[in-house]
């Protein structure tokens, strides 16, 4: 196959998995993707462990896929979580990145672990997140989590997507159920 057939292969894909992802989301009440269809990224998100016991930490995998024709880094990301009482207590790192400091709070040093890994044209990329860097789960009950990014080469062409750059993940659920003991 040659390159360009392969890309066009990947980017059907890619559309077809987000129509289908839209359609779920929208039978289950579920927001869908806000990707405009000048992003040059495309996100998905899974959660490994859909019932965590409570005081263990629930992880996610966001899968980034380059649909540009050069490379990018891995984005930076925000990441939103919804519970049985609207949004969990959020801890300071996630105010901090959300900017929604509390009056009083001294912003976290954000410490460079070195560069984001680089993603080809063409290419995907999957890391897993720990939610509870960002969210308190003292509630047993049902979460749903998204994932906004940058879409830093449509800010570089001055492309503005829905979201002013920033693309969103379909919709993941998990369950926290709470302690036997």
């Amino acid at each position: 196959m040659t390159k360009l057939r392969s890309f066009a292969v990947t980017v059907a894909t890619l559309i077809v998995a987000a129509a289908m992802s839209t359609a779920v989301g929208a039978q289950t009440g579920a927001k869908p993707t806000l990707t405009s269809q000048s992003a040059t990224i495309s996100l998905s998100i899974a959660v490994p462990i859909k019932h965590i016991p409570m005081g263990q930490k629930p992880w996610v995998s966001l899968s980034v896929g380059n649909l540009g024709n050069e490379e990018i880094r891995f984005p930076w990301s925000r990441v939103y979580v919804e519970g049985p009482k609207g949004e969990p207590p959020t801890t300071l790192r996630q105010r901090q990145l959300t900017d929604r400091l509390r009056p009083g709070e001294s912003p976290l040093r954000m410490d460079d672990y070195g560069a984001e890994p680089v993603i080809a044209p063409g290419d995907s990329l999957t890391r897993k997140c720990d939610l509870s860097v960002f969210y308190d789960f003292k509630e047993p009950g049902k979460y749903t989590v998204y994932i906004e990014v940058v879409d830093s080469l449509a800010a570089k062409a001055k492309t503005r997507t829905d979201n002013n750059y920033r693309v969103r993940s379909p919709v993941a659920t998990f369950e926290v159920e709470p302690s036997t003991r």
